[in-house]
């Protein structure tokens, strides 16, 4: 079987990319939902059998047969064709019916992840062609329209300064799919993204279509709703999963996103750190006591807690990374007298020997044994009894 994202020339893909309008500007959307849409028919004929198969693609050209008589003003054929499609409903028993409903709420999702993964892909090609400046609603796009009609770039940060925008975590229960459906979609979008890189190495598409088919299998044999009622601290778990994608990932992102619309608008240079802020977060997950007799005021004290240690954690991996990276040592470049001041008033802040610390490592590279102090301040600060002092 011929692989489904494999294309004739990879410089073709590579127009597909480049495209500005028409139908090869939206041809890898439609090649990702064909696709996707044909490994969801594999997964049912395998799962659900040949016959569930045969409904749903009975329903499904039924339905395209009606839009397009719509479109061609025919509404007598397409009431038929409405007609058809009701008949076939009504005539399946209610198990049937209801694994049919399934299988196109199936459908439908996967067309979300791949008008999701369309989209950034539109992003990379925008910035590709130099015209992410120009794009309408964008933010470099704001600033280049404020420049033309004579805004000032020290107009445009006094208003930068009056922005704030908070979006708020909520506790209310409107999120029904659990956490391990949520997981499995992004495990989808991620593969999506992996077969738009040029080009790809026939080996890999393989591997990568042999994963994707596999998570549509383990979705379709998985519950999407939970059997009990979620507990706060599900949501509160569930909450927490969204601030390593909502929050860890993107708000540096857009921070630099903001630096660089400057760049490109006014010839602006400033650094992502020295910009205002415009963005925090709130949450109401644990705290919400409107009607829900669960939320205790432990609750609230656990949930702050929970989300504490969650961000303390993403910072000792980042400041992990950071002593990883930074293998400077004073033998090869000096380090300054400020440096190894500031250096040793933290060892003495940790109220610990230089030697519990570091060990015997790092003797000369004096700002990793820096920013293993900021680490272990953190740990000392959230964890005061338990905390170990560890170059990892």
């Amino acid at each position: 079987m011929a692989l489904l994202w494999s294309p004739e020339s990879w410089s073709e893909r590579l127009a597909e990319l480049e495209a500005n309008s028409g139908d090869l500007k939206e041809a890898p959307l439609r090649r990702d939902v064909r696709s996707l849409g044909m490994l969801l028919g594999e997964v049912l004929r395998e799962q659900a059998g040949d016959d569930l198969f045969a409904h749903v693609e009975a329903l499904r050209q039924g339905t395209i047969r009606r839009r397009d008589a719509e479109a061609h003003g025919n509404e007598e054929e397409a009431a038929r064709h409405a007609v058809v499609a009701i008949d076939l409903v009504h005539s399946l028993p209610a198990e049937r019916a209801t694994l049919l409903t399934r299988a196109f709420a199936f459908y439908f999702e996967l067309i979300n992840l791949a008008e999701t993964n369309h989209r950034k892909r539109r992003r990379i090609a925008l910035r590709l062609n130099g015209e992410a400046a120009h794009q309408r609603g964008s933010l470099a796009g704001t600033l280049c329209e404020m420049r033309r009609v004579g805004i000032s770039v020290e107009e445009a940060l006094d208003w930068l300064k009056r922005v704030l925008i908070v979006p708020v975590f909520t506790a209310h229960p409107t999120e029904v799919a659990r956490r391990s459906v949520m997981f499995k979609r992004r495990r989808i979008g991620e593969f999506l993204a992996a077969l738009d890189r040029i080009p790809i190495p026939e080996q890999d598409m393989a591997r990568l279509e042999e994963l994707v088919l596999a998570e549509i299998t383990s979705l379709w044999q998985t519950d999407e709703v939970r059997s009990r009622r979620p507990t706060v601290y599900d949501e509160i778990k569930m909450g927490l999963d969204y601030y390593d994608v909502s929050i860890f990932e993107t708000l540096p992102n857009l921070y630099r996103e903001i630096s660089e619309a400057l760049q490109a608008s006014y010839g602006l240079e400033i650094e992502p750190l020295d910009l205002p802020q415009v963005l925090i977060f709130g949450s109401w997950i644990g705290g919400d006591r409107d009607g829900n007799p669960f939320v205790t005021p432990q609750v609230t004290r656990d949930a702050i807690q929970l989300a504490r240690g969650h961000l303390l954690t993403y910072y000792e991996g980042q400041l992990q990374k950071i002593i990883d990276l930074l293998t400077t040592s004073a033998q090869q470049q000096p380090v300054s007298e400020q440096l190894q001041k500031r250096l040793y008033s933290y060892i003495v802040q940790v109220n610990a020997p230089d030697g519990e610390i570091f060990g015997q490592q790092y003797e000369f590279e004096y700002y990793r044994r820096f920013a293993i102090c900021i680490k272990a301040r953190s740990w000392q600060r959230c964890c005061p009894v338990t905390a170990t002092w560890k170059t990892s």
